[in-house]
């Protein structure tokens, strides 16, 4: 009966101006050496989609300022101290502002797939 393991591999090689492809290789063959003890053999190398769920603090900080203009004008303007007549309403902006950071924090999140490569080892007996 055969017995099967997975590692995952590095999600990507990147090669800059002083390594070659070769020694971006080499990662990969360093897994399969240090995988190889004790008689595992590696049966196959498959790609292997995984979806994130990122927050997205550009879409957050946005309705956050977005939150906040408008606690502005609601303090301001339509019922708070009158922006005017020297008064300014910070309570309403900063409500507005922390109302806008927890909307945005919901709403802002992308959907990122990144694929990683599933290295499956094999041992026969």
């Amino acid at each position: 009966m055969a017995k099967y393991k997975t590692i995952a591999g590095p999600i990507g090689l990147t090669v800059t101006g002083d390594t070659s492809y070769a020694d971006a290789v080499r990662q990969y063959a360093a897994i399969i050496d240090a995988e190889t003890i004790g008689g595992w053999e590696l049966l196959l190398i498959e790609q292997i989609p995984v979806t994130k769920h990122k927050l997205n603090i550009r879409g957050m900080i946005t309705v956050a300022l977005i939150g906040a203009a408008v606690g502005f004008f609601m303090g301001n303007f339509m019922g708070g101290s009158n922006f005017y007549r020297g008064g300014l309403s910070f309570e309403y902006v900063a409500i507005g502002a922390i109302l806008g950071a927890i909307t945005g924090a919901i709403l802002s999140r992308t959907k990122v797939t990144e694929h990683f490569n599933m290295l499956v080892f094999e041992k026969k007996g």
